[in-house]
């Protein structure tokens, strides 16, 4: 009974192969959309559920690239919500060589019971592809901004990392970003954001690993840190994510 189902799920393959074949090479759209989704519930002697949800567009065009990138995740535990944070990231780009980019950057964070209710950046600054081959890409960026970030005075206890004071500074802010595409059906993306300010300095990693299962849904691992250069004694200095989640292309 294997080998005949084995036998199906390779015919099946070679007719969807055959129809991509057949299948006229059409421009490829300006417009790309990724969706994630991951879910974990856990039961006995601890009861939580936790939801992460990602959204991203990219459009590209001419000498053009928008991006737009919002996440959210909410936990709950033993019946009363833990965490509830949402954040949106929107940059353009506009080449001015083969290499060369103008950028603008805006970043927005809400997290109701982080240590900062609000969290707020913008920068400008020059891009440069330093690393342009095949199947790798690499980025770097820079450039002054602006950063307002209000605190969740609700929220803020002992062990936070920040003081009861809204912010408002000049920032500058840096970010390298490298995709590498070893085979056709994964991809390592690497980022690192730097934020440097006078009341605080922050760089912020991600590492996501996609893996493709078909052309349109993949499995998505990702794993982020971020460190601050300043936190009261006895805490530590870095926080680490760790996430799996069903990613669909559009």
């Amino acid at each position: 009974m294997a080998r005949y189902l084995l036998a199906l799920l390779l015919l099946a393959n070679s007719h969807a192969y055959a129809d991509d074949d057949d299948t006229p090479n059409l421009p490829p759209s300006p417009l790309s959309t990724e969706i994630e989704l991951g879910y974990q519930s856990l039961s006995g002697n601890s009861d939580s559920q936790s939801l992460n949800t990602r959204l991203g567009l990219t459009y590209v065009k001419n000498q053009f690239r928008h991006s737009g990138e919002a996440k959210y995740l909410l936990v709950n535990k033993d019946g009363e919500e833990d965490k509830r944070k949402g954040s949106l990231e929107l940059q353009s780009d506009m080449k001015i060589n083969e290499r060369a980019y103008l950028l603008g950057n805006a970043n927005y964070v809400d997290d109701r019971y982080g240590p900062y209710f609000i969290d707020f950046t913008l920068a400008t600054g020059m891009g440069y592809q330093l690393l342009r081959r095949e199947t790798v890409l690499m980025e770097v960026e820079a450039g002054p901004g602006y950063r307002h970030q209000e605190p969740n005075l609700d929220e803020i206890d002992d062990d936070d990392i920040v003081l009861p004071d809204t912010v408002d500074e000049l920032i500058i802010r840096a970010s390298t970003r490298v995709t590498w595409k070893p085979v056709k059906n994964m991809e390592l993306n690497l980022r690192l954001t730097g934020i440097a300010g006078n009341s605080n300095s922050t760089l912020e990693s991600e590492i996501n690993l996609t893996s493709s299962v078909t052309e349109h849904i993949a499995i998505k691992i990702s794993s982020s840190q971020k460190y601050n250069s300043w936190v009261p004694d006895g805490l530590k200095k870095r926080d680490s994510t760790m996430t799996v989640n069903l990613l669909f292309k559009i």
